[in-house]
């Protein structure tokens, strides 16, 4: 089932013009989260998001037609979800540089559990350029990071990190990447090639609390990386990935990094943000 324009449709119902800008050159923009206790916490969060990239990248949006809590819940019951889901939003491009793009929304089941033992990453794998602008937003042109992640998939890796031409790290490819030193949490600054994620910016403000010194940095290399006390990713799906051992493929030998999974620091953020969602939540959908 999908929700779009205030109804309930099945999803051979939803219909898009071949006219539409979406499919000259990918133009348009998504955005993917989860519901938590059956209410999508962060939906606000997202759709600004979606409205500061739709600003940004001239994309015309018509507010009325995104969805709201009152959407979510119209469409977990229409698919009687038992239990929490990911909800996926989309933007199309648009007849024109004017006409607004059609906004639907649809569930997928949740994913399967991160690999208990923690994420094991490449790196060296996926270049990126410091100054691409459609590395911040969550647009559909998104091959290359879906092709990074497949790559690093099939080679048994569980995430792709992103590296610049100037050896600086940035970010997973469906990941933010945090690194702590000591009491420092350390991020690369959303000045860079990375997707401003929704995830991120909550815990730094849980880092905050606990408290924890916080560093947004544009020089993040492996060495620093290899250095580090602890390493995890977080996105809007599965919160809080610890990560386990690096591998990177720019020097030799290729020598793996590890660390535990989850670090001490890691563990007591992710109980912060556990407690945060789930107080937040409804009850269980």
């Amino acid at each position: 089932m999908i929700w779009v324009a205030g109804r309930i449709v099945r999803d051979e119902e939803l219909s898009i013009s071949v006219l539409d800008r979406s499919f000259e050159h990918g133009l348009g923009l998504f955005e993917t989260l989860r519901t938590w206790n059956g209410k999508a916490v962060l939906l606000s969060k997202h759709l600004d998001r979606l409205r500061d990239s739709a600003l940004v990248l001239g994309l015309p949006l018509d507010p009325t037609a995104l969805p709201n809590q009152d959407a979510v819940e119209a469409l977990l019951r229409a698919e009687r979800a038992d239990g929490d889901v990911v909800l996926r939003i989309t933007m199309s491009g648009g007849l024109s540089p004017r006409g607004a793009g059609l906004i639907w929304m649809r569930t997928l089941p949740l994913p399967p559990p991160a690999r208990h033992e923690g994420a094991v990453v490449t790196i060296g794998e996926w270049s990126v350029l410091r100054g691409d602008r459609l590395a911040r937003h969550k647009v559909l042109n998104y091959w290359g990071r879906r092709s990074a992640h497949e790559s690093a998939r099939e080679l048994g890796f569980d995430e792709a990190i992103s590296i610049a031409p100037d050896g600086t790290l940035w970010e997973g490819s469906r990941t933010n990447l945090f690194l702590l030193a000591g009491d420092t949490v350390i991020t690369p600054t959303k000045s860079g090639p990375i997707v401003p994620g929704i995830m991120r910016d909550l815990l730094l403000v849980l880092a905050r609390d606990l408290p924890l010194t916080v560093r947004q940095d544009d020089t993040v290399t492996p060495d620093i990386l290899f250095e580090a006390d602890e390493v995890f990713l977080t996105n809007s799906v599965r919160g809080i990935i610890p990560v386990s051992s690096a591998h990177y493929f720019g020097a030799w030998p290729a020598t793996p990094r590890r660390w535990p999974a989850p670090g001490p620091w890691t563990q007591r953020l992710s109980l912060l943000l556990a407690d945060r969602l789930d107080s937040q939540g409804g009850k269980p959908a």
